[in-house]
């Protein structure tokens, strides 16, 4: 096929294409300008592959009822969004043709084009938002559907003091939003004190990733209390009204990197209804009036201890030969 009849235009060029059950068009690739008219003005999707950074991909594709699910433009547009005029080279919609997600960049990271490469492309965006004012270098903002921002995906090597329902923080990766814009989560640049209804805990992920800002180690409910926490640090111990005690902690796990070191394994804590539960597991769920908590910030070793030491978990390995 050649052609297509869309209510974006003609599209021609098509070099390859799938469809749905019911014969409308998914996934296109083009290979000649295209000029779809939609609601942003006039995108022309990517027709020339190849290059040091443009990922091979489907240049646009489309909702089983023919709407505009997503485009891959050919070189990057402005788009006029709730927060104001933001960059796109990606930009994925709703059935409803409002943006859901726009990447301001979004070439490949490889061995001829690095992710600083990328970077040095990025501009900053000014944001003005319930948490503060920033100019900033983002991967992604992700919008609710009637356009309110739902998340800021941040560049790695940016980070933010936000006002957060527990003062000022540092955040990293990413934020995320109610629908209110009220803040919803954050990742914490680094380990972060914050006082909960069983102790202080500190909320940090050893593990976390850049991928995309809307789950994060430190989660508010509406109100502004803290709805859970990812710890790679603390131990829990928990006294029953019987007077059994528990204690959670994070894991280890042996590295898939180096099966000399073991890597942190986070836990997570969650608080709902005046119940406290651990790991998302319901069987590890305790009422906080009936319980006493302690909570102990105790680093965990990562390196196997040496051969002369094994036994000994004070042993790192970092005193031995």
């Amino acid at each position: 096929m050649e052609k297509l009849n869309t209510k974006y235009g003609i599209i021609k060029g098509i070099s390859s294409m799938d469809s749905y059950k019911n014969g409308n068009p998914r996934d296109c690739v083009v290979n000649e300008i295209n000029e779809l008219k939609t609601k942003y003005g006039t995108l022309i999707p990517q027709y020339e592959s190849g290059g040091e950074r443009h990922k091979h991909v489907n240049s646009f594709s489309f909702y089983d009822d023919g709407n505009l699910k997503s485009i891959y433009l050919q070189n990057q547009a402005k788009f006029n969004t709730s927060i104001g005029i933001l960059p796109g080279e990606l930009i994925t919609f709703y059935q409803n043709g409002n943006i859901r997600r726009i990447f301001p960049l979004n070439g490949q990271i490889t061995a001829y084009w690095s992710e600083l490469d990328e970077y040095k492309l990025a501009e900053n965006i000014s944001l003005d938002l319930s948490v503060g004012k920033f100019e900033k270098k983002v991967i992604c903002v992700h919008f609710y559907e009637d356009g309110v921002v739902r998340s800021i995906t941040l560049w790695p090597s940016n980070t933010i003091e936000i006002n957060s329902p527990i003062g000022k923080v540092v955040a990293r990766i990413g934020l995320s939003f109610y629908n209110d814009g009220k803040l919803k989560s954050f990742e914490p640049l680094r380990p972060t004190e914050i006082k909960t209804s069983i102790g202080t805990v500190t909320a940090y992920d050893v593990n976390a990733l850049g991928i995309h800002g809307d789950l994060n180690s430190v989660n508010f409910f509406e109100d502004g209390s803290i709805k859970s926490i990812i710890t790679s640090s603390d131990t829990i111990e928990i006294t029953t009204k019987t007077g059994e005690k528990k204690i959670y902690k994070p894991g280890l796990k042996i590295s898939v990197i180096n099966d000399e070191v073991k890597d942190v394994v986070p836990m997570s804590i969650s608080f709902n209804e005046n119940k406290v539960c651990f790991n998302e597991n319901p069987e590890d769920t305790y009422s906080i009036d009936e319980c006493k908590f302690e909570v102990k910030h105790i680093p965990l070793q990562t390196k196997s201890p040496c051969k002369g030491c094994a036994g000994n978990s004070s042993c790192d390995g970092s005193d031995c030969n």
